[in-house]
């Protein structure tokens, strides 16, 4: 990487850092694109050198945190070699990262329901920036539960599956809707596992 382009890199990494620590403070509506600037300190023509607006900055930072947390939660479930087959991974992986957003809610307010999952599109044209989504997805397709299915039909049926889960823990965890996350688990990971089971 040149030393421009290292430079780049580093004014939308400062960027996204204080819009980060910004909105985890004040919450996106009450933080201003000249919040961020200054924060960030780079002037306000910066900004859009990299972002088209704040909404651009929340996307982006969907994206990152979703990554990390999905990151985290596999590199702990290579821990468990002991876990018995793919579904009990994906149990696993869904539970950690539950259980990494129970203990920082300002991180799951931040998040709401919107998990971001790259498209498969995406995962095919970047080699290098999705690793872990292209090496996800080569597990995922070589599973026996996912046996017979296109790539397609795989990625919908573990997106759909993480979407409800966020959705299942936002409501849970912050509001206790419909119940408490220790009283929905059981159901969620229920569910996970017959949308997994082979098709007979």
């Amino acid at each position: 990487m040149s030393t421009v382009e290292g430079k780049k890199q580093e004014k939308r990494r400062a960027l996204l850092d204080a819009a980060y620590e910004l909105f985890l403070e004040r919450g996106t509506a009450k933080t201003s694109v000249e919040d961020i600037t200054s924060r960030a300190k780079v002037g306000k023509g910066t900004f859009y050198l990299y972002f088209q607006d704040k909404g651009a900055v929340m996307q982006a930072l969907l994206g990152r945190v979703s990554y990390q947390l999905l990151s985290d939660a596999c590199l702990a479930v290579e821990q468990h070699p002991e876990l018995p087959d793919f579904t009990a991974q994906v149990v696993f992986v869904i539970d950690h990262i539950i259980e990494a957003l129970r203990q920082d809610v300002l991180v799951l307010r931040f998040l709401e329901r919107n998990f971001v999952w790259p498209g498969l599109d995406q995962i095919e044209a970047s080699k290098e920036a999705e690793p872990l989504m292209r090496k996800l997805l080569a597990v995922v397709l070589s599973s026996p539960e996912m046996a017979g299915r296109s790539e397609r039909e795989v990625y919908q049926r573990i997106t759909a599956l993480g979407s409800m889960c966020m959705s299942v823990c936002y409501s849970s965890i912050l509001e206790g809707k419909p119940d408490n996350i220790d009283a929905m688990k059981p159901v969620l990971y229920d569910i996970i596992r017959r949308a997994l089971s082979p098709e007979k």
